[in-house]
């Protein structure tokens, strides 16, 4: 029992901490954060209007912009935000970052989780086709919010099954 109350609390202070990192010339002071008055729809959005100028107003404030709003858990997976930005530089996710455009659907929704369907075009022309599940906090200092759980790699519609 003492040692669960003990991960909670590193867990909540964890995420505090995780919001104080300096990304070159981006604070936590610049970049949105969940809360619960947002809609799953409008988390995706945020993410995707950040990343599709992520260097503006600085370099990476799209990645930051993204990593705010990682949810706790899926944080655990990716690590911290040096290796987060790694992840979406890489060759996995790279299409996502300064994409041409994009348009949201939703695919399912309940309560406590939603799932939305991404069509974007990459900055070099391709479409890629993304999956995002959005799931809201139970704990901590986001709890009530959405946040991202899972991100699929970008597909080309020729991939999609």
């Amino acid at each position: 029992m003492i040692l669960r109350l003990i991960r909670r609390f590193l867990s909540t202070v964890w995420c505090l901490a995780s919001l104080l990192i300096v990304v070159p010339g981006v604070i936590a002071g610049d970049v949105r954060q969940p809360d619960w008055s947002l809609e799953p729809r409008d988390v995706i959005e945020i993410q995707l209007r950040a990343l599709q100028r992520n260097d503006t107003p600085t370099t990476d404030a799209g990645i930051a912009q993204t990593w705010a709003f990682s949810h706790p858990d899926n944080r655990q997976i990716t690590g911290p935000l040096e290796r987060f930005a790694a992840m979406l530089k890489g060759p996995n996710y790279r299409m996502l970052l300064d994409h041409r455009s994009h348009q949201i659907e939703r695919v399912v929704r309940t309560p406590v989780m939603a799932i939305f369907r991404g069509r974007l075009v990459a900055a070099n022309g391709t479409q890629v086709s993304v999956k995002w599940q959005v799931t809201k906090v139970e704990r901590g200092v986001f709890a009530g919010a959405w946040m991202i759980i899972g991100v699929s790699p970008p597909l080309r519609p020729r991939d999609v099954v």
